[in-house]
Parts: C-alpha cells; sequence; structure tokens
C-alpha cells in the first residue's frame, strides 16, 4: 500500500495505480440485527452510543512505513473485537508510492483504509473510512481548488477511489494553519463531498480547525466547530471526533448544543480518548460520558487501541508468544476480569500504572455488543485472521505462517463469559483459540478444564436473530475429548430469553467429526443467542480438552458447489533468482461465492497459498522449491457452507 498527495488524487486512475487491483475490498458492508436486551452481558446498557476507533493496522514490525493486505508471517495484530465499533479508521500515514525504502520519506495527505481491515470491518458492520491527514508537504491550494463549473477535483476522486477500493468514508485530520479564504474553500468542499456521495458515506471531522483557519482544540461541540458539522442548514461532516482534553461539563454542553442544532448527539458526537497514550489509566474520565446511573450523554471514539500489541514486550513472531497480547486486548473491551459481563474497574486510574487495567471499566461497560448474524446460514469456523499453518476440512495444507484480516471468521461476541449451573463466573473452563490446529485455516476454538460432579459450565457465544424453518438444522465439528462431561449446543429463543433449549452435541472423539441435529421442531421461533455447555456426570469431568471446528446453523436442501473458476491467470510476476512475487487473476463471481483458495501443485499433493474473496491476490514470496520450467498453480471457488468447486489451473513459467 502506499499514500497519495494531492496532485495523485486528483490525477487518480485505477488502471495507472500501480497495485490498485490487489489492494480492493470486496466484502459488503453487514447489516447489524437490532439490540435485544434481555441477552446483553450487561442489562439495562442503553445501545444508543456509538464508538469511532482509530488504529494502526496489524502493527507490523515495519508498520511505520508498509501497509500489506496479508503476508507470510504471524507476527501481525487482528483485531478481534469487531462487535464494538461502529466506524473503524486505519491511524497511520504511507509514503508516497516508491517512495518507502528512503531514510525519510514524503507521506501522502490521503492513506486508504487496509483493504483486509475493511472486509474484516464490513464482514461485522462497522464502516471503515480512509484517513486524511495535513499538514504535508504540499500546496494546500491544490487541494480545494474549485472549477468554473463549482466542482471540486479532489472531492470527485475521493468518492471514485472509496468506491473503487470499496470503503465508507474519511477521517479529515485537518491539523495545521491555512488560511481564511482556504477554510472556506475546504468547507465547500466537504458539504459537495457530502452532497455528491452515495448514501451511508461518513465523513468524520476532527475538532482542530477554525472556521477561519486557525488551530484551536475546543473538546467539546461548540459553535466554533459545529459549522464544520451543518453550516447554513447545509451538511458538512457526518459526525466529529472531539479532542481529548474533556470534562463532565464540556460533555454535556456538547450534548446540549447538538440538540439545539437538532442533531442526535449519538450520531454526531464522539469523545475522543487517548488509549495509545494513557491506556488503562485514562486522565479525562468515560464516565464523564456515561455517567453512573445516568443517560449517556453522546458517543465515544478512541485513537490508538492496538496499544495492546506494542505495549508488550519481547519476541511475538509465534502466536503462543502473542499470548499476552490477547489477553490485554480483552482486558481493553471486555474488562480487567476479561469478561463483559463483569466489567467495571476495581480502582480508580492511576498515571503510575496505565497497564494495570483495574483502574480501566472495558468498553463493554459502556458500549453494547452488536451483531450481524441474522439469517441463516450462519457458519463460522473461528478463523482469527493469523496462523501459523493451514487446515481445509481438517487436513494440514499449508505449512507457512500467515496473516490475513480480511479472511477472519464472525468471531464470538462475549469474550469470554463462562458461568456454572448457578449462575455464577465460572473458572472451571477456560475458553479460547487454539492456532495449533484447526478444521479450517489457522484456529478453532478450544475448551479446557475439569468439572466436579454433576456440575456445569456454559460457555456463552454468540448474538444472533436467526429465524428457523422446517427445514433448519445445527450442526458442530468437533474433536478432543470431555473427560466424561457431555458437550451440549444451546440455544436461546426470542420469546423465552431466560430459557435456554439444550442438545446433546455428542460424542467426542480424537478425530473432527461433525454433529448435525434438526430444529424442524421451533420452526417459526427466532434463536437470539448460541451458547455451548459441558455437563458432568456424577463422577465429574477430569482432563477436558476440547476443539470446535465449526459451528453452523442452515437450512438442509440443495447446497451446490460454485461453478469452476474461469479467467485464473498469471496477471505479472517479479522474479529475483529462485523466488518470485506472484500477482494472480481471475473472474470475480460474487454469486454463491464466499472464498477463493489458491493451492500449488506438487509431487506430493498440493499446499494452500493464499485466500481471498476477490478476483486478485499476490503469492509472495513463491519460492521455485526444484520445479522444473513451470509451477502449477490452482485455483477453488468456496461456498459459504464449505462446498468447493473443480479446480482451475495456470502456471508460472520460470
Amino acid at each position: 500500500m502506499h499514500g497519495y498527495s494531492g496532485p495523485q488524487i486528483k490525477a487518480w486512475n485505477p488502471d495507472t495505480d500501480r497495485h490498485a487491483r490487489y489492494l480492493r475490498s470486496r466484502v459488503p458492508l453487514a447489516a447489524r440485527i437490532a439490540a435485544f436486551e434481555p441477552t446483553q452481558s450487561r442489562r439495562g446498557l442503553d445501545p444508543r452510543p456509538r464508538l469511532a476507533v482509530l488504529a494502526n493496522d496489524y502493527v507490523q514490525p515495519s508498520w511505520e512505513t508498509e501497509g500489506y493486505p496479508y503476508g507470510p508471517v504471524a507476527e501481525a495484530y487482528a483485531l478481534r473485537f469487531w462487535q464494538y465499533p461502529d466506524l473503524y479508521a486505519s491511524w497511520h500515514g504511507l509514503p508516497l508510492d516508491g517512495r518507502h525504502t528512503e531514510p525519510n520519506p514524503p507521506y501522502g495527505l490521503l492513506n486508504l483504509p487496509n483493504p483486509g481491515y475493511t472486509d474484516a470491518a464490513h464482514r461485522n458492520g462497522v464502516l471503515s473510512l480512509g484517513c486524511w491527514f495535513w499538514p504535508r508537504p504540499e500546496n494546500f491550494a491544490d487541494i480545494v481548488e474549485r472549477t468554473p463549473q463549482g466542482t471540486f477535483p479532489l472531492a470527485d476522486q475521493l468518492i471514485a477511489m472509496a468506491r473503487y477500493f470499496g470503503f465508507d468514508g474519511y477521517f479529515v485530520n485537518q491539523e495545521a494553519t491555512i488560511t481564511a479564504a482556504q477554510a472556506r474553500l475546504l468547507m465547500e468542499m466537504l458539504g459537495y463531498l457530502a452532497r455528491k456521495a452515495p448514501p451511508g458515506f461518513h465523513l468524520q471531522w476532527y475538532d482542530s480547525l477554525t472556521v477561519d483557519g486557525r488551530i484551536s482544540y475546543q473538546n467539546e461541540f461548540n459553535t466554533v466547530n459545529s459549522p464544520w458539522v451543518v453550516n447554513g442548514g447545509q451538511r458538512v461532516n457526518s459526525s466529529v471526533f472531539l479532542n481529548y482534553w474533556w470534562s463532565s461539563a464540556k460533555i454535556q454542553a456538547s450534548r446540549g448544543h447538538a440538540l439545539s442544532l437538532g442533531l442526535d448527539p449519538f450520531d454526531v458526537v464522539y469523545a475522543g480518548s487517548e488509549i495509545g497514550m494513557y491506556r488503562f489509566a485514562q486522565p479525562y474520565d468515560p464516565r464523564a460520558i456515561f455517567p453512573e446511573g445516568g443517560e449517556p450523554r453522546t458517543s465515544w471514539a478512541f485513537l490508538g487501541s492496538e496499544m495492546v500489541w506494542y505495549t508488550v514486550d519481547g519476541d511475538k513472531s509465534t502466536l503462543a508468544n502473542q499470548a499476552p497480547v490477547y489477553a490485554r486486548e480483552r482486558q481493553l473491551w471486555s474488562g480487567p476480569a476479561e469478561d463483559p459481563s463483569r466489567t467495571g474497574r476495581t480502582r480508580q486510574p492511576d498515571s503510575g500504572r496505565p497497564l494495570d487495567p483495574a483502574g480501566w471499566d472495558g468498553t463493554a461497560h459502556h458500549i453494547v455488543e452488536k451483531s450481524v448474524i441474522g439469517r441463516l446460514p450462519f457458519v463460522t469456523r473461528f478463523c482469527t485472521g493469523t496462523g501459523e499453518r493451514f487446515f481445509i476440512d481438517g487436513v494440514q495444507t499449508g505449512d507457512r505462517p500467515w496473516f490475513d484480516i480480511g479472511v477472519q471468521d464472525l468471531l464470538p461476541t462475549w469474550q469470554w463469559w463462562i458461568r456454572d449451573a448457578a449462575g455464577a463466573p465460572s473458572t472451571a473452563i477456560r475458553a479460547d483459540y487454539d492456532h495449533t490446529t484447526a478444521y479450517d485455516a489457522g484456529d478453532s476454538l478450544r475448551l479446557t478444564g475439569a468439572l466436579g460432579a454433576s456440575a456445569s459450565a456454559v460457555v456463552r457465544l454468540y448474538k444472533t436473530r436467526l429465524p428457523l424453518t422446517s427445514a433448519s438444522t445445527a450442526s458442530l465439528v468437533h474433536r478432543g475429548t470431555t473427560g466424561a462431561a457431555a458437550l451440549r449446543l444451546g440455544l436461546v429463543f426470542e420469546d423465552t430469553p431466560a430459557d435456554t433449549v439444550w442438545l446433546n452435541a455428542g460424542p467426542v472423539g480424537a478425530s473432527w467429526a461433525r454433529w448435525t441435529a434438526d430444529l424442524g421442531a421451533w420452526a417459526g421461533r427466532t434463536v437470539v443467542a448460541v451458547h455451548v455447555s459441558l455437563l458432568a456426570g456424577t463422577g465429574g469431568a477430569a482432563g477436558i480438552a476440547v476443539n470446535l471446528g465449526e459451528l453452523r446453523i442452515a437450512d438442509s436442501g440443495p447446497d451446490p458447489a460454485p461453478g469452476c473458476p474461469t479467467g485464473f491467470a498469471v496477471d505479472r510476476a517479479v522474479r529475483v533468482g529462485d523466488t518470485a512475487s506472484v500477482y494472480l487473476t481471475w473472474d470475480f463471481t460474487p454469486d454463491d461465492v464466499a472464498r477463493y483458495d489458491i493451492f500449488r501443485r506438487t509431487a506430493s499433493g498440493r499446499r494452500w497459498l493464499g485466500r481471498t474473496y476477490d478476483g486478485a491476490y499476490c503469492v509472495s514470496p513463491l519460492a521455485r522449491e526444484g520445479d522444473g520450467a513451470t509451477t502449477l498453480l490452482e485455483l477453488e471457488a468456496v461456498s459459504v457452507t464449505g462446498r468447493r468447486s473443480c479446480a482451475a489451473t495456470t502456471g508460472l513459467t520460470w
């Protein structure tokens, strides 16, 4: 990936943008289901406040100057908590194309959102935004050029780029002084952009610039910065990200000012918290936004939530070594107990201990968990977006590490909400992702622990809204040992949310096996939550170690495989000796296709190389490994339920 200067944006064309074809997001924005209070982890929590997150994508070792949608290492952070944000924007500039290796490369005015992160965001119903950052070493007058016809060339191109690359708007960080005339043109241009953009397009303004071009952080929504949202009845930006130095009085005033303008404060006002700087010891207390026992006042925003990665020291090249990263991530989102149903600080924030989560309530303390699971089929295989090997149908097909959040599955809504039979928190069973074995991709969900006599543990997994039919079924793919406990699947129905219907999902053995149950008896009812549990007999259950490879709720009936891909070819290759970067393209046919898998054919079988929902992919690096004149490559289309097409083939000629 690379940044774009103002002149480059105005001249942009996907046919001349060097890697544009390989940096698109094709996953459509999923619709989120309505809030349903009885299944919330925090009963009574108000669902109206929204959350915007500005964060660096992946945070690889060279993230300062490079951006990739996927790659051949496991050392990359992949966000696992999409159920809380509503807006996401990557928060770093990128050097201009071809300038990455310079000691102090020039950065672009604009960086596009990472397409892998856009894919994951869209799959979870989250808007993905590009980032505008100023100052940059170019002429601002060129940025706000207006033609005699009243158009703004740069704004037209910003819309075209968002449409082509598949994202939803821009975060506008105008953080350097410009002239008053340029400020007026900028406001006019943003209003023009808002009018011409498609429905749902989001422009978020950072609280920095005054209408006369000066930098003045207001730390509240007021008469100084509100013209950047609405001016003379004309909408300029969709929302404002307030600078961080607010107080309870400023948040209250911000809410009042929004209401005085006829604006919904939850749609328009996002109070910023510097997560990257202050971490768990926030000096500007979120309780000013969410007063205890009172009504929330505005929405919320984070800067730097990727701090969970870079504040963990030591080698993070393996997923085992990354465990402290994801524990810290659970503390950030689910609270200090790493349980979204037991949020809340246990002491006041302490600036001397910024990484002690005891002074942090948890994001889930204030923001309701959201879900897109609203229609059949629902299938998840618990892929987190990173791995050290790759599996298909339980068989290892790839042996190299990888990262690609773009193929991340819908992960559990609650991480982790585990209760015993009486509803009390249970530590007898632990849930986490297992990166050593999977039914599909790189991960499975692993339940471990031991249970006493007749004891049980319930792991609450997914918030849903799934209307069942007479043809509906549920299935689990599992392996391991339950240690004499019964593995059960639990369904909660909308009309009886206090009850759970339990289905015995065993037996569980050493190999992957699929259990399936007919749900036709509940036709016409709606599943609003899905759980699993382990129930011990009178002798208890020790040594529990169960892996769940797939969870599926779907209607039975015809399930055809996708058609064989067409147009599969090597677009180009960049070779250095016996290693190549191979740019592959094919005809993208999104109907009935959930993903495409790419393989290399070897004398001993075939090896997985990559997965995408697109018609283009770059395999890099591809080693010759003793092949003759040609390395044979294969492409399969895969349906939501895992049905595979025949393989299309092409070859890389060395």
